[in-house]
């Protein structure tokens, strides 16, 4: 079977379920750094295999091919879904957050504190993206590998010594080709379908504001902007300063990844047997009816263009409802919001809340949509005196703040630039005087969010919660305070006539003495976040609130996986999407190993 693309029309709502001969081996639900690798893999070991998604392929559009364009992307309606979150249950804290989104009376959006009359209000802004390649389509391109203690913690929870760093690395090595370190240098891979650049740093050679701002970033951190981010360091999760910021674009700036690997594989002369349907929601896994052990057989699918109601393309259309069926196995790849709904419309999740909506209970599972997890972000935004000359790409700086519990925990971005979260439209263009050191808190304290469905409808989103600072608040806080004053140190030591520095947050104004409490309070309110993990968690079979075994299995069910960032147990390091693209081979490892394995004792 030659490699496929089917690209659907819209359906009217007949009703009518079809039925389709299982032609595949594995049915893969989503095309995201999890799914699509895992695809492609599993079609050229020579098994037939159906990759679906529920959005269309973008990946001639410049907005998503070139990565310097990911903020356009992400605001594009053409791959958007946008849900709305909230951080905490407190109506009032909520209340308070600057880019709160509502809906206006006229349809359109509103951002902030005071909306119009009669505005109702959705939540804070996150938006996903459904386009074949999933997110990685729309994010910064930011390739960061996790500390090795996030790998081993995995294996000590399972006793699967797999998932140990040492072993974990050759995904890394698998995956990628690495552009910005010289060849043979260990620890990196070179021919791979992740290509792995750096910003260039030529711009340290040419006197300009930027360059200044950079050095006196180094000056207070240490490093260059060279160093290897990603290389093997027997002390690399304490090392701390300014690195090169690796992507996974290639020397042209073209995002690489899910997207392309996919392409690779359709087009490829050995014709691998991949068929990719987009524009495919699937609703539900379907199991056999005369099994003891819960055992997936395939899916349901509601073909059609827009047909979820986080598409702002939404208009009501119902699609064609179909049933595919796979020989071997059906692997979840939604990604941590959309993988736990669909195990629970599937009636995988705590039974009561199945029981609320009606779903038959296939598992009872009640870890499905908890413990979701996801880090803090904040930044140090400035004003300069005067309009910044030069230009850079961002640049990385790395901290171990002073109450930091083992590891390095802050990863920041610095360049002429503003970022301060997600709302539609984003981001605020403050001119030419804009820098900020924009940072990711890594490995929070905190794991209390979850994903709750809203009804039995597949086409509605699921009310999400990320309760941020339920637990740890304090102790988190004071980091992430602490590496902005370090942010802030770095960026004002670079003095006149650049600075002063006119502050915008989290301490307003030019050489203020803010509180650590007003601060804390600024970061607490107006924390964001984009990398959602650990809603379907691995662990052992002792642990009720696991999902997930070593091996990607579902507890207690045959044939079912889930291979995304929702299977950590916790949201790997600071960047979630290499680490995804590394699950991906390790799943395809275990994957194929059962796979030889039966056919050996068949």
């Amino acid at each position: 079977m030659a490699g496929r693309l089917v690209t659907l029309g819209l359906f009217a709502a007949t009703g009518v379920v079809a039925q389709t001969v299982a032609t595949y081996d594995y049915i893969i639900v989503g095309s995201g750094p999890g799914g699509a690798p895992l695809a492609a893999n599993l079609a050229r070991a020579g098994y037939p295999t159906l990759l679906l998604e529920a959005g269309d392929d973008l990946g001639n559009n410049k907005n998503y091919s070139e990565m310097i364009n990911f903020n356009l992307a992400a605001n594009d309606e053409k791959s958007r879904w946008d849900f709305f979150v909230k951080h905490s249950s407190d109506e009032e804290r909520e209340s308070k957050y600057e880019h709160m989104t509502w809906r206006k009376p006229d349809g359109s959006f509103y951002v902030g504190l005071d909306p119009p009359e009669g505005s109702e209000q959705l939540g804070i802004y996150y938006p996903r993206s459904a386009t074949l390649g999933g997110c990685a389509m729309h994010n910064g391109g930011v390739c960061a590998l996790p500390s090795d203690d996030d790998w081993n913690a995995i294996a000590e929870s399972t006793g699967d010594e797999t998932w140990l760093a040492e072993n974990m690395r050759q995904y890394f090595e698998r995956i990628e080709t690495a552009q910005a370190v010289p060849a043979g240098t260990p620890g990196h891979g070179y021919s791979g379908y992740v290509n792995t650049t750096i910003s260039d740093p030529a711009f340290m050679q040419q006197i300009s504001d930027v360059q200044e701002i950079a050095g006196a970033i180094i000056k207070v951190t240490g490093g260059d902007v060279t160093r290897d981010i990603n290389g093997i360091d027997p002390n690399r999760d304490q090392t701390t300063g300014v690195f090169g910021l690796a992507s996974h674009a290639d020397p042209n700036g073209h995002r690489v990844g899910s997207n392309t690997y996919i392409r690779a594989t359709l087009n490829d002369p050995a014709k691998f047997p991949l068929t990719v349907q987009l524009q495919s929601l699937v609703t539900k896994v379907l199991f056999a009816e005369d099994t003891e052990v819960p055992t997936a057989i395939g899916v349901e699918v509601l073909r059609g263009q827009s047909l979820y109601k986080a598409d702002p393309r939404y208009n009501g259309t119902k699609g064609e409802v179909v049933q595919i069926f796979a020989n071997k196995e059906v692997i979840v790849a939604g990604g941590a919001f959309n993988s736990p709904q669909i195990l629970k419309l599937s009636g995988i999740g705590p039974a009561e809340e199945l029981e609320k909506f009606d779903i038959p209970i296939v598992k009872d599972l009640p870890g499905v949509g908890e413990k979701l997890a996801d880090n803090y972000e904040g930044g140090v935004l400035a004003l300069a005196s005067k309009e910044l000359n030069g230009t850079s790409g961002p640049i990385a700086v790395l901290l171990k703040t002073p109450t930091a519990r083992k590891n390095r925990n802050i990863y920041g971005w610095c360049k002429s630039f503003a970022f301060e979260g997600f709302w539609p439209g984003f981001p605020t263009d403050y001119g030419p005087t804009e820098y900020e050191c924009a940072f990711v808190h890594m490995n929070p304290r905190s794991q209390a969010g979850c994903v709750h469905l809203k009804s039995n409808d597949p086409q509605e989103p699921p009310e999400i919660n990320l309760n941020f600072f339920a637990e740890g608040e304090d102790e988190d806080l004071t980091e992430m305070l602490d590496a902005a004053k370090i942010f802030r140190k770095a960026i004002t030591a670079a003095g006149a006539p650049i600075g002063p520095f006119d502050e915008k947050h989290p301490c307003p104004g030019v050489n203020q003495n803010c509180t650590d409490a007003a601060q804390k309070e600024f970061l607490k309110l107006q924390t964001y976040s984009h990398h959602a993990a650990s809603s379907c968690g691995i662990g052992p079979a002792s642990d009720k609130m696991a999902v997930l075994d070593s091996k990607f299995r579902v507890h207690g069910v045959k044939n079912l996986r889930v291979v995304d960032a929702s299977a950590f147990p916790a949201v790997p390091g600071a960047f979630p999407v290499c680490p995804v693209f590394m699950l991906a081979e390790k799943a395809t490892d275990d994957i194929l190993n059962d796979a030889k394995a039966a056919s050996a004792s068949a």
